[in-house]
C-alpha cells in the first residue's frame, strides 16, 4: 500500500523531529559530561593546592619560578624556603631544583635556586641543579635522567599550591612517584582572586597537556 503524499509528509517530518530529539539529547548528556569532567578536574585542583601530603622521600623537586638580577621572587623564594624547612627536618636528603631562563645573558631558575638554598646552609653535594627547559614540562624532562641516576623514586614536589595538581602527574607520568608540599607563604593567597585565576589557568593547562600540547 503507497502511503499518500500528506501521510508521506507527516512521517518525515515524524523522523525528522525524532533525529533532532536524539541528536539534541546527545549533545546535553556530552555537555553535561563534560561539565562533570571539568568540574572533577577543578577540584582536584583545589583539594591538591590545600593538601599537605609531605612524608620521607628520596627528593625535594622545587619547581622553578622568575628570578630577577640573579635573586628569587617573592613567589619562588616562598618556594625555596619551603623546601629548605624540609630538607632540614629531614624529609629527604636531596634536594631536586628545575628550571631554565628566557635570555642566555641571564642565571637560570635552577641555578639561582642552588645559590639561594646554598647561601641558606645546604651542602652543594645534596642539591642536584638541571638548568634546562622553558616551562613545567620540559623542565621536569631534562630532570628525569638526573634524577634516575641519584636514585630518586619518591619525590616530594614543592610550588605554589594551585600548580601541584599538574605538576604532580606531570612527575608521576616520568616514572616517578609524586607527593605535593605546597609554599604556605607564596604571595598568591589562598582564596584570593589571584588564586582563583591561577586555578582556572592550570585547568585549561591541563587539558592541554592531556591533549599533548606540552
Amino acid at each position: 500500500m503507497t502511503l499518500a503524499p500528506t501521510a508521506r509528509r507527516r512521517q518525515a517530518r515524524t523522523l525528522g523531529q525524532q533525529f533532532v530529539r536524539l541528536v539534541t539529547i546527545s549533545f546535553t548528556l556530552g555537555g553535561l559530561a563534560g561539565a562533570l569532567a571539568l568540574t572533577t578536574v577543578a577540584v582536584a585542583i583545589y583539594h591538591d593546592a590545600r593538601t599537605d601530603e609531605r612524608t620521607p622521600s628520596d627528593g625535594i623537586l622545587v619547581l622553578g619560578a622568575a628570578q630577577i638580577n640573579g635573586r628569587p621572587t617573592r613567589a619562588f623564594r616562598a618556594r625555596l624556603d619551603h623546601a629548605f624547612e624540609l630538607y632540614q627536618q629531614g624529609y629527604a636528603p636531596a634536594v631536586v631544583l628545575v628550571g631554565g631562563t628566557a635570555s642566555p645573558l641571564e642565571p637560570t631558575e635552577a641555578e639561582v635556586g642552588a645559590a639561594y638554598l646554598a647561601e641558606r646552609g645546604i651542602p652543594r653535594s645534596s642539591l642536584i641543579v638541571v638548568p634546562e627547559g622553558r616551562d613545567t614540562w620540559h623542565s621536569l624532562e631534562a630532570a628525569r635522567p638526573a634524577m634516575e641516576q641519584a636514585g630518586l623514586r619518591q619525590l616530594l614536589v614543592v610550588s605554589d599550591g594551585f600548580h601541584l595538581f599538574r605538576a604532580k602527574r606531570m612527575v608521576e607520568d616520568l616514572g616517578f612517584q609524586a607527593l605535593g608540599s605546597p609554599a604556605p607563604n607564596s604571595p598568591i593567597r589562598p582564596g584570593s582572586p589571584l588564586e582563583l585565576t591561577y586555578m582556572i589557568r592550570e585547568l585549561v593547562a591541563y587539558l592541554a597537556y592531556l591533549a599533548g600540547l606540552r
